[in-house]
């Protein structure tokens, strides 16, 4: 209470200031520590458990089948750890991921072909200017930028506890969705169907290896070298 209290009184330049600062996962913890009426969710204490909802991951499609489209933004996994330490013991913990280059192309896909809103309106400025994904990746797509996008900021950061580690009781893949959420809901004792939404399965009839160039998948690896290591996509 005394945190959110004295964070109140800075003026809004100097809290801006100390956001820009930090990386966009560990900028939306803070704003979420920041805010009235912090709670451990009711749908997570439901099925005792804790989602963690890393971006363009079936998140949406996840969030409708098992809690009635209730959804938990994008919290870091160490945000629960902190906030909820009892329940977060408790709690089976969750995610889905994805294959880096398919991850990447496909937040470049949604920004750049939806009438999204003001939340989004920079990205989507971001990704316009530039002629193609190639073009995206080779001129943006950096180590130095991802964690300044939500979109594209890399999926470990959302999955590690307070002290870096990986600590997800259950990682689910999107290449096999169907099977791995149907593998969920046998260890949450539910029993769900899963719907797709906001394109969580895009139809393309091609990998995004197999129209970008090599040099592309090259970049993308370097970037999310972490992500293809710890999540086993190498």
């Amino acid at each position: 209470m005394l945190q959110r209290i004295l964070w109140k009184l800075l003026p809004k330049p100097q809290r801006a200031f100390l956001l820009a600062r930090l990386s966009v996962v560990d900028r939306q913890a803070v704003n979420k520590s920041m805010s009235a009426g912090v709670a451990f969710p009711e749908s997570f204490r439901r099925h005792a458990c804790v989602f963690i909802h890393v971006p363009k991951c079936a998140g949406s499609s996840v969030c409708s089948a098992l809690f009635d489209n209730w959804r938990p933004g994008h919290l870091p996994l160490y945000w629960y750890q902190q906030q909820f330490p009892e329940q977060y013991s408790r709690s089976l913990k969750f995610t889905f991921v994805r294959d880096p280059l398919e991850r990447a192309y496909s937040a470049y896909a949604f920004l750049r072909g939806n009438h999204l809103g003001t939340r989004d309106h920079q990205a989507q400025v971001l990704v316009s200017s530039y002629r193609d994904f190639d073009d995206f990746v080779a001129r943006w797509l950096h180590p130095e930028n991802v964690r300044r996008q939500l979109h594209f900021a890399p999926q470990t950061d959302f999955l590690v506890d307070s002290m870096g580690h990986m600590a997800m009781d259950f990682i689910g893949r999107q290449e096999y969705l169907d099977r791995d959420f149907q593998h969920l809901c046998e260890r949450l004792g539910v029993a769900s169907a899963l719907p797709h939404l906001n394109g969580s399965i895009e139809r393309r009839p091609e990998p995004v290896r197999d129209f970008c160039s090599l040099r592309t998948r090259r970049l993308v690896r370097r970037v999310y070298q972490r992500d293809y290591e710890l999540l086993g996509y190498e």
